[in-house]
């Protein structure tokens, strides 16, 4: 298999009201891990503001959910049951860059419970200060704010 060296993870709100619109974009290295959360730019509310975050770390513990998210990767970018698309929904992009500096990318329109084990095992690389990146948004979460 060849090596993964950064995962690119982009979102975007689709055909949301303008006060919720968004594009988002999430990065993880062997290293690190930012997020990049940017509203319609025509709209500020105290709700939905521009959020970017970075960490960076040695923890042997980042390492290992890394490997776990590395080694899950090529099932999402070589689905081989055809793009799944649900209309209404927001698009989700994974793009990986190799060791050779080549990239590969799927596309999907689809909700994030699609990608719900790949999304769990990020969701724990991302500090616990901060909130869960809405490219990573799925019914579990909403299910925890209502218990």
């Amino acid at each position: 298999m060849e090596e993964i060296v950064k995962l690119t993870i982009k979102g975007s709100s689709y055909y949301a009201p303008v006060d919720e619109a968004y594009e988002d974009k999430l990065i993880i290295t062997p290293s690190s891990i930012s997020y990049e959360y940017k509203p319609h730019p025509e709209y500020k509310s105290e709700t939905n503001i521009y959020r970017k975050w970075s960490y960076k770390t040695t923890s042997p513990v980042f390492d290992e959910l890394y490997k776990i998210v590395m080694e899950m990767t090529p099932s999402y970018l070589n689905y081989e049951f055809g793009n799944p698309l649900w209309e209404d929904v927001g698009s989700i992009t994974i793009t990986a860059t190799f060791k050779d500096k080549h990239k590969k990318t799927a596309e999907y329109s689809c909700p994030g419970d699609f990608f719900s084990p790949y999304f769990k095992v990020i969701k724990e690389m991302v500090p616990t200060c901060e909130y869960v990146p809405a490219v990573l948004l799925t019914i579990d979460d909403y299910l925890d704010e209502e218990e």
